[in-house]
């Protein structure tokens, strides 16, 4: 059970293994049968009415439109992760939290802790203030495990509308070209961004020599051929292949076999088709899509899952 606005006992322990829509629902049973002697002793008395407001204001700022962005940016800088794991161990003042980072060897004020550590923090939900302490939330509480010991520096940019980001998360279902990722990012900024993966070794292109694949036409061979021309036509797979590849397993170089695929698509027997060049992850930039990837996870169960019971 609840416990009521008179007792003020804390939830830890009494709900625990209920994700937060369900302690939500039952709190809101609980008001709707409370029959207090004034409003004030809800806020002042009441951990259920506490409990309630914060799950209902982490819901509307989740459902803000900039919130994923708000949330991958958290992750580009040190000090934020570590704000986090302080508060994990219990609410702590400014000054304890400005005592904490500097042990981490962090030395900086403490309006340029609230100003560049602590407000990104309170804005994406992760954090909140009670009087001259800052705590985590039950929404923070649930990131704290992939954030722990993960930041982005150099990596992404500190202050962006994340779009790397989003090539990065599409890039981690497949590789894609330019046209598909365009439509996750608008096209006149997409070009910076992937430059800006490749430059630091995220993603890379496929190179030149695969752009162009040689088909072969369907029906029979009615056409007599050289023996290399022969040897050439079969080589080709059914499902298309580089010039280059094909060098390598008719075993002749490759200005050669240009000079018989010409000769080859003069008696209209292949087909030259234009791959579009496709972009793919690097092995780091698939360890950061995966993190990103279970951001956007957590913020979408996040408020089904079971409330970290704090004791």
């Amino acid at each position: 059970m609840l416990s009521t606005a008179s007792s003020n006992k804390s939830l830890a322990g009494t709900n625990e293994g209920k994700t937060v829509l369900e302690i939500l629902e039952q709190a809101e049973n609980h008001c709707k049968n409370c029959h207090t002697m004034s409003p004030m002793t809800c806020v002042e008395q009441c951990d259920i009415w506490k409990v309630k407001n914060e799950i209902l204001e982490i819901r509307r700022i989740v459902n803000q439109k900039d919130h994923s962005t708000k949330l991958f940016n958290v992750l580009k800088n040190e000090r934020r992760p570590k704000i986090m794991e302080a508060l994990m161990e219990r609410p702590r003042t400014l000054k304890e939290l400005q005592e904490y980072l500097r042990k981490k060897g962090f030395q900086h004020s403490r309006s340029t802790i609230i100003k560049a550590y602590i407000k990104p923090l309170l804005d994406a939900g992760l954090v909140k203030r009670e009087g001259t302490k800052y705590r985590l939330t039950f929404y923070g509480r649930n990131f704290h495990g992939i954030l722990e010991g993960v930041f982005l520096r150099n990596l992404l940019p500190i202050h962006s509308c994340c779009y790397e980001e989003a090539v990065l998360r599409e890039l981690k279902a497949k590789p894609s070209t330019f046209d598909e990722l365009a439509a996750f990012v608008p096209p006149k900024s997409l070009s910076r961004v992937l430059t800006r993966l490749r430059k630091r070794g995220l993603i890379i292109k496929n190179p030149r020599s695969e752009y162009v694949f040689y088909h072969k036409i369907k029906g029979q061979l009615k056409i007599k051929l050289s023996p290399t021309e022969k040897r050439i036509f079969k080589s080709i797979p059914k499902t298309g292949i580089s010039a280059r590849s094909l060098s390598k397993e008719v075993g002749i170089n490759l200005r050669r076999t240009y000079k018989y695929l010409r000769r080859l698509r003069t008696k209209k027997l292949v087909l030259a088709l234009k791959m579009p060049r496709t972009h793919k992850l690097t092995q780091g930039g698939t360890e950061i899509a995966w993190l990103l990837e279970e951001v956007a996870k957590l913020k979408m169960t996040s408020l089904s899952a079971p409330i970290p019971i704090v004791r």
